[in-house]
Parts: C-alpha cells; structure tokens; sequence
C-alpha cells in the first residue's frame, strides 16, 4: 500500500489551502477512534461551499481527503449516537469557528489548522489542530498555540507506551523530532551521486526528505539517468511535477486521488468486518442445529417393543414356555401384557417420528441459515447487507430497528433479454413474487446455496438459444458457493413449476420439471 508521504501532504497543502483558509467549521464528527469529520463552509469563494474535511489516522492508511458523497467511493459513514470526550472537546474550541490559518511543517507529515476561540468572559486564545500522519504514529491534537499547552488528543500516550514524546492534557506540545536528512533543494549533484549511485531506494531515502521508496521506485523506472532523475525530484519537490504525482496515485486532483486510492482498501476492510460481524450472530445456531442433525434417531427401542409385543400375542395360547426370558407384569395377564409392550411400542415411535420431523426441521432450518451466510459471503455493498440486517432483526437474531432500503436488484441485459439476479432473500422472494412471469426461467444451484436468477422471456421471443441458457447459468454458478470449485450442477425451471410453501423461510421455493445444466 502507498503511504501518505510528506511530499504528497505538500501538495493536497497547496491544492487545497486556498478552500480551507478561512472556512468556517459547521459540523464536528467523530465516526470512530482513528477518524473525524469537518463540515467546512467557505464563504471567500466566488460560490459559497460546503465540504467534507475527512481526516483518518488509522495506522494502517493515515491521509486526509475531501469526500464527496455522490462521487465519492467512500463507505458509508456511521456516526455514534454518543459522542466521545474528544469530539465534545472539538466542538467546545472549535464549531463556528472560521479557520484563521492552515500551514504544513516543513520535512514532516503535520498540518496544522488555527482557530481563534473566545472563552466564557470574552479571552481571546489561538487554538491549534494538529493532524499528525506518521503511520502507527497518527494523532490529531488539539492544543493552545501561545502556551503551547496540550488541551486533548485523540490518542493519548504517556511515558508508558513512549519515552520519547507524551501527549496528554495539561502537558506542552512538541513536534516529533525531526530525523536529519538532506533536503534535494540545497545539495549539489555530486552530493546527490556520491548517496545515489548505487541506485539504492532505501539509502536514498534514508537521505532525503520528501522521499518513499514506492514512489522512487516509479521515478527510477521512468527516467534511467542519474542527473535526469536528479532534476526531476527537484521540479517534484519544487510543485511543478503535480501531473506525475496524480498520475502516481491515480486520480483527477490530489484530492481525488488520495480519495479514491484509500476508501477502495477501507471500503474491502470495513465491508469484511461487518459481514464478519453479522455471520457471528448464525454461529450459535449453526453449531446448535448441526449437533441435533448429527444425532440420528434411534427405532431399535420402539421396533424391540413390538417384536415382545407379538412374540407374547403368538405363544400365549400355543406355547408360554417360548415367553420365559421376557419381563412381565405378573398382575397382569399375557394379553394385557401384550397390549402393555404394544402401548409402549407406540409411545416410542411417536417419540421417534418427533424425533425425525424435528432433524428435518433443523435441516430445513441449517438450509436457510446457510443460505444466509452465503448471501452474507456474496454481497459486495453495504445496502445489499443492511437487507440481510433488517432479515436477521425480523428473526430474532439482532435487537435493532430495521432501515428503510430502496432494494436495488442487478440487472443484465444479454442478447437482447432481460436477466435478473438476487443478492439476498429479499431479492430473490421479490424476484419470483413481483418481477417473473409464468413463462420466464428461473436458476439455482442444485442442492447448494446460490443466488436466484431469472430470465425474463418477452412474449414476443422464441425460445432463448443455448447460448443465452448457458450465460444464465454461468451466472448462477458465478453468485453461488460454488463459484471456486470445478464442475457445478445448475437446475432451472420456469416460474410457474415454483411453489413457495405456506409458513416457511424467506425465499424459499420447491420445484419441478427442472432441467440440468453442468457448468
């Protein structure tokens, strides 16, 4: 992963100072212990905006990005209802304020955004926002910048977690020190060879500030000749080689760039631990259910009752000798003896049947939930899985309020016919109920979970060709838990042999007059 270097905090510095100097802080959110979000308003502007200053300090990517919502490939944002100490401190200091002056440190990763701030009888105070991006060394502090005393942080650290430099309340602020290197502007090009020679990346940016081997390493594949590349780090350092650095990070601004290129890893990330974390809600009923089905019922007990039984009823009258080794009722008579072991025959494989219909039903059920870690497994957007959310709160599994979700089921259009596939069992119930016909074509996986996929098939058109049916099925394969393994067995039949039992699971459906198709 490329990291947020000095020189490219320079520029996002120069890209963006012009916005952010003198803009006016509306809103503070604290989404989550490495994050914050700054509603700023610019007013200086030709056209008054507002932005979304967004500021990550997570030491696995720390960079700072305007968000753009519509555009943006950024996850959804969720705001906790309580907000934590440090976002109430933000916003004591600074909402309403109107960003005084924004600078970067020169050779570090600090940018700093200074607000003026007047107490309860009228004081005035400069106050300072450092946002610190140094890896797992990230911090936003906030602190007053005539006394330089620390006021909070977003992280505190005492001389437990580092010898080296504490932040807390109530101590002063110090940069981190600074490592001594040499800065590509003042040397010679000797200087630069007698480091550079070797044309080795770490020595060279062990060297010089500004410098990361990964984007070294795209300089070095570009320009072959030690001076050249001599030059071109100064014009890069110097701001005039922006469309490399784009280029580097891919995008349209610097802004856009370090946009896209983070919230796509956060995105993957953030995605991963929320289906993680609804898969834990099935885990108990998963290990429940596989133990009852894994204890199979036993018909010895009830079969040997009614073997006694008629064993009695056959030599009560002929040979009572052959009954000598079977317990029995001597209040009792052979016949009510027999009619005792008969009652106890049919107690039991009562018993038996309950047995078996229950394991049937935990089959049913384990089905069903499987399906549902499939359709967890398979999602890739986050409204797909607040669909199966609002699933696992109508059961029972989750104690939440449900969220209002414009269901967007995917669509292809292939060869001129239209294909549907269901992402959940909310799709797939919508799919049969609202969208097929009788006449259009229905595919699932063969005895393993799978999306449902519909082909809708015009009353205009022929029957669709084999090369359209086995797209279908491709697809169903693609959105199924066999998408990895060899070959797939995929049915399908048409809408109107599907049949959705009365008081069963979401999206369940039994069918007929199927045909197999091997993918």
């Amino acid at each position: 992963m490329k990291a947020l270097d000095s020189l490219t905090l320079q520029y996002f510095y120069q890209e963006n100072f012009d916005f952010i100097n003198g803009a006016i802080v509306q809103k503070i959110q604290l989404p989550s212990r490495h994050e914050i979000i700054l509603n700023i308003r610019n007013l200086n502007q030709q056209k008054a905006q507002n932005k979304k200053l967004y500021i990550n300090i997570n030491p696995k990517y720390p960079h700072i990005c305007f968000i753009d919502e519509k555009t943006s490939s950024m996850r959804d944002i969720e705001i906790p209802q309580k907000p934590p100490m440090f976002c109430m401190q933000l916003r004591k200091y600074l909402n309403g304020s109107k960003i005084k002056d924004f600078k970067i440190i020169k050779y570090e990763r600090i940018l700093e955004l200074y607000f003026d701030y007047f107490d309860e009888i009228g004081s005035l105070t400069r106050i300072c926002l450092a946002l610190e991006f140094m890896g797992k060394h990230s911090n936003i502090i906030l602190y007053n910048a005539q006394n330089k005393t620390i006021i909070g942080a977003m992280h505190n650290i005492s001389s437990d977690k580092s010898s080296i430099r504490e932040i807390y309340g109530g101590i002063n602020y110090i940069y981190p020190p600074l490592k001594q290197k040499l800065d590509i502007l003042n040397i010679s090009y000797s200087t630069f060879f007698e480091i550079a020679q070797n044309k080795d990346l770490k020595a060279i940016c062990d060297n010089f500030y500004y410098l990361n081997q990964t984007l070294l390493n795209e300089i070095f594949k570009k320009i072959d000749n030690l001076e050249d590349i001599f030059k071109f780090l100064q014009e890069l350092q110097n701001g005039n080689k922006l469309d490399f650095l784009i280029e580097f990070w891919g995008g349209k601004t610097i802004n856009n760039a370090i946009d896209n290129y983070y919230s796509s890893f956060m995105f993957d990330e953030i995605l991963t631990n929320k289906k993680a974390k609804l898969k834990k809600y099935l885990q108990n009923d998963i290990k429940k259910l596989s133990k009852n089905i894994s204890i199979a019922p036993d018909s010895t007990k009830a079969d040997k009752y009614k073997e006694t039984a008629d064993l009695i009823m056959s030599y009560m009258y002929s040979d009572p000798k052959m009954l000598e080794g079977i317990e029995l009722d001597e209040t009792l008579d052979l016949n009510q003896n027999a009619q005792k072991y008969y009652a106890m025959y049919k107690k039991a494989r009562l018993a038996f049947e309950h047995s078996c219909s229950r394991i049937q039903e935990a089959k049913q059920k384990l089905e069903y939930i499987e399906t549902i870690v499939f359709n967890i497994e398979n999602t890739k957007s986050f409204s797909e899985l607040k669909e199966i959310k609002n699933e696992l709160i109508d059961l029972g599994y989750i104690q939440d309020k449900k969220e209002k979700i414009d269901s967007k089921i995917e669509k292809i259009d292939f060869k001129g016919y239209e294909i549907y596939i269901g992402k959940n069992n909310k799709q797939n119930d919508f799919l049969i109920s609202k969208i097929a016909n009788g006449e259009d074509l229905w595919f699932h996986g063969q005895n393993f979970p799978s999306s449902h996929v519909i082909l809708k098939i015009p009353n205009n058109k022929k029957e669709p060709s084999p090369e359209v049916l086995e797209f279908c099925a491709k697809l169903t394969k693609e959105n199924s838990k066999a998408r990895n393994g060899g070959k797939a067995a995929i049915i399908m039949t048409k809408r109107k042999n599907l049949k959705k039992p009365p008081n069963t699971y979401l999206g369940y459906v039994t069918y007929k007059n199927e045909i197999e198709i091997i993918i």
